[in-house]
């Protein structure tokens, strides 16, 4: 229960790192970034995170994971990050971001979250599960959570809300992406959310996960055809929130997900893709 970036710290930035868990599928390592007590002022951003599999130790692969950290006035920011191909092998939960215990004020926008598989009859696939805590408010916008694998009843789960310990908090969201795969009860929900898309209708460059060796060829930029562009909220500039993945700019009409395409509108001219080396 320990992590590649394992924070305990204030105003600590995150920025464009590529966590490649690919060599430690037979390694009990089972989490990306861990919140850990004293987090105050952290930005996660624009970052890819990946390739989790095996069957890492008693809780499953969690990616981003909060165990009792932060207070009421604390605030951390998820932004712009692709996270994706976490892949439960023998009996227990996967999830993309599990914010749950967190007790201040998170930030999640402009994530992409793709291929998250638990394995076994009663475990669970969750994209983002919210915080919970009493007093606590998660803002949740412009994500994308697609692909996921469980065999539990209503087991695919993009975004968890609801009640934990007895608290809730205030989460406010919109502008969200489900796709087919989730559980209706866990669809994306709020004003401008799209709900039951197909990987057509989301448009990523190439989303192959059949086997080992197409693993490499995920990428989940999205095309000039997505309905996530143009469908999401500005959310300004705080944080770097504006700068999506590839490093750009968003302008005008901001496409959902942690890649921007331009709306033709917004252009004047069709859109076009950066590509990175």
């Amino acid at each position: 229960n320990n992590a590649i970036i394992d924070i305990n710290i204030d105003n600590f930035i995150l920025e464009f790192v590529d966590i490649n868990l690919d060599s430690l599928d037979s390694r009990d390592t089972n989490k990306a970034i861990l919140f850990r007590g004293t987090n105050d002022d952290n930005v996660i951003r624009n970052n890819m995170i990946h390739d989790k599999g095996g069957n890492p130790g008693g809780t499953g692969p969690f990616m981003i994971h909060v165990v009792g950290a932060g207070a009421s006035s604390d605030t951390i920011s998820i932004l712009n990050n692709f996270i994706y191909n976490v892949v439960e092998g023998s009996n227990d939960n996967a999830a993309a971001m599990l914010l749950n215990e967190w007790s201040g004020t998170v930030n999640v926008y402009n994530n992409t979250i793709y291929n998250i598989q638990g394995q076994g009859g009663s475990k669970i696939a969750i994209g983002v599960r919210t915080s919970h805590v009493s007093g606590s408010t998660t803002n949740l916008k412009n994500n994308i959570v697609a692909g996921l694998v469980s065999s539990a009843s209503n087991g695919e789960r993009a975004f968890v809300e609801g009640i934990a310990n007895g608290s809730s908090g205030t989460l406010n969201e919109s502008h969200n992406v489900s796709d087919d795969t989730s559980a209706t009860a866990y669809d994306a929900g709020g004003t401008g959310s799209l709900v039951d898309q197909t990987l057509t209708d989301i448009d990523f460059e190439s989303s192959a996960v059949s086997s080992e060796a197409e693993r490499d060829a995920v990428d989940l930029r999205i095309g000039e055809d997505s309905v996530c562009v143009g469908a999401g909220v500005d959310l300004g500039s705080t944080n770097g929130v504006n700068i999506d993945i590839a490093g750009t700019t968003r302008s005008g009409d901001w496409s959902i997900g942690a890649f921007h395409v331009a709306a033709a509108s917004d252009t004047g001219n069709p859109a076009f893709l950066l590509f990175l080396n």
